[in-house]
């Protein structure tokens, strides 16, 4: 019996592996510094890089070194850099766990869905676009 459990570990830590994907309580345990720089790549890769159209008008803006204990980064837009942000993804620690927040009227639109989940999602480890 105890060899099956272990087989059954093994084989769900083996898919963890392969989705790319860590726990949440993996994803708590990291600094925020260190999810917000990871989120900001794989924004940067799959929102930038790839040309989505829902941010031809924006550019990103970085705050990860951060004296508040609020690393970020903005979505601003293109022709105002110092304008209103677009939406503001940030992290901090809370009772011992690092936690994503996420605000900003890019939300509102029919693509804010989309723009939560996948960073929720590379805030778990995902490369995924």
């Amino acid at each position: 019996m105890r060899f099956a459990a272990s087989l059954v570990v093994l084989f769900a830590l083996a898919a963890c592996t392969k989705t790319g994907q860590m726990s949440l309580d993996a994803a708590a345990k990291q600094s925020p510094q260190t999810m917000v720089v990871r989120v900001a790549k794989q924004a940067q890769t799959c929102w930038f890089g790839k040309k989505d159209k829902a941010f031809s008008r924006y550019r990103m803006a970085t705050e990860v070194n951060s004296f508040s204990g609020k690393p970020r980064f903005l979505i601003v837009p293109r022709d105002n850099p110092g304008g209103l942000p677009k939406l503001v993804v940030q992290a901090e620690r809370q009772s011992g766990r690092t936690e994503l927040t996420v605000f900003g009227p890019l939300l509102t639109t029919s693509d804010g869905p989309r723009l939560d989940s996948s960073l929720r999602s590379w805030a778990r480890g995902s490369t995924s676009c």
